[in-house]
């Protein structure tokens, strides 16, 4: 999105978009910023001002933020987002927007859940052959005995 120089994430001195009334949350097309224009905003204050005063002015204007905003899923449901702010040490400062937390939470346990499914599969696809190759061996061994025990 083209964003004028005054809110240009790349401008360290840009004033952010977001939505500063509960009652803009309904106009999904308005011009607020994205999470990577929160980010890029970040990383060019950073460049400009340092860590320490990049991550206050992040936190002011974060909380600046409407009760309900779009923008809030960036803590709560945006794992780049998440990351980078942990990385550079603000994302405990971003509060907790409605069930931030409990929000945030459950997409962490989902995601740690895809992931443990994923490994699993990883491990039956060599363990499951390995566990039939097994079971038959030990129903022939079975079986020859009791064809042995059958003919005498």
């Amino acid at each position: 999105m083209a964003y004028s120089y005054e809110h240009n994430p790349t401008n360290a001195d840009a004033k952010p978009l977001y939505n500063d009334s509960i009652f803009k949350i309904w106009n999904w097309f308005d011009d607020r910023w994205s999470c990577s224009d929160w980010i890029t905003w970040h990383k060019a204050n950073v460049v400009k001002y340092g860590l320490q005063k990049a991550n206050e002015k992040f936190l002011h204007e974060w909380d600046d933020l409407a009760l309900i905003s779009n923008t809030a899923d960036c803590r709560n449901l945006n794992y780049a987002f998440r990351d980078y702010a942990k990385k550079n040490g603000f994302y405990d400062g971003l509060g907790s927007i409605i069930t931030g937390d409990i929000i945030g939470g459950v997409t962490d346990v989902s995601h740690n859940v895809a992931g443990g499914i994923s490994g699993a599969s990883k491990v039956f696809k060599i363990v499951l052959p390995i566990v039939l190759l097994v079971v038959v061996v030990f129903a022939i061994v079975y079986l020859s005995k009791g064809m042995k025990s059958i003919k005498k």
